[in-house]
């Protein structure tokens, strides 16, 4: 009956309409650093390696590594971060902060669906109180319509963590 409870609370708290990202964010310009870049116009695909740091708007990716895939029209596709950890942090239009950090991350800037493996930590957080799930081998998060979800994955025994702190009175 508790987790039923804690689920419910998750679910309230994630789902609610207060949980959009940044509206202005898309608008922005994207910029990368990196110590390094390959970039195959033709097959449409772009490599930065090397303390990578992606930016556009609140949203803010550092890597290792970081592929790019792209249309003819310069239009991102999909955005695959690697790292120990690699990490990801957005400012919602509430002023909460959506931050993540993955071994492994994909973006599938069509769907505006974040994609965390391996080792996976998601936090919601405005100011110094946070939610979060950790310890998950899978959680997906839709940037748009700000809905999580968390896997134990094929992991034999592997569990879900979430943590919640109560809403000050």
């Amino acid at each position: 009956m508790y987790i039923h409870r804690l689920t419910l609370l998750f679910l309230s708290i994630l789902l609610s309409s207060s949980v959009f990202a940044l509206t202005s964010d898309k608008e922005q310009p994207i910029q990368i650093e990196a110590d390094k870049a390959t970039i195959d116009n033709i097959k449409g695909i772009a490599i930065y390696k090397g303390n990578v740091i992606v930016t556009q708007g609140t949203i803010r990716i550092n890597a290792d590594k970081i592929t790019l895939n792209y249309t003819k029209r310069n239009d991102i596709e999909k955005v695959v971060a690697e790292g120990k950890p690699a990490r990801f942090k957005q400012r919602l239009d509430n002023g909460e902060d959506i931050k993540a950090k993955a071994k492994e991350m994909e973006y599938d800037a069509i769907k505006n669906m974040l994609y965390l493996k391996k080792n996976a930590e998601l936090r919601k957080s405005k100011g110094r109180e946070d939610n979060y799930i950790s310890n998950a081998p899978l959680i997906t998060y839709d940037t748009q319509r700000g809905i999580f979800t968390a896997d134990k994955g094929k992991r034999k025994g592997g569990r879900v963590t979430m943590t919640f702190k109560p809403q000050k009175k």
